[in-house]
């Protein structure tokens, strides 16, 4: 079951943000390229997606 997130809770949002940069580091190795933007997200900018 699939439920949507709120990124609003701190707490939340810090481990939606380890889990986001973990998934795209990975993808960043595998095209050769580490400037992709959601690495260089932060909390505070989780909340500015809502």
């Amino acid at each position: 079951m699939m439920r949507e997130l709120d990124v609003t809770d701190r707490e939340t949002a810090v481990q939606v943000l380890r889990l986001q940069r973990r998934a795209y580091a990975v993808e960043a190795q595998i095209i050769d390229n580490t400037a992709l933007p959601p690495l260089r997200d932060t909390v505070d900018t989780l909340y500015d997606l809502e």
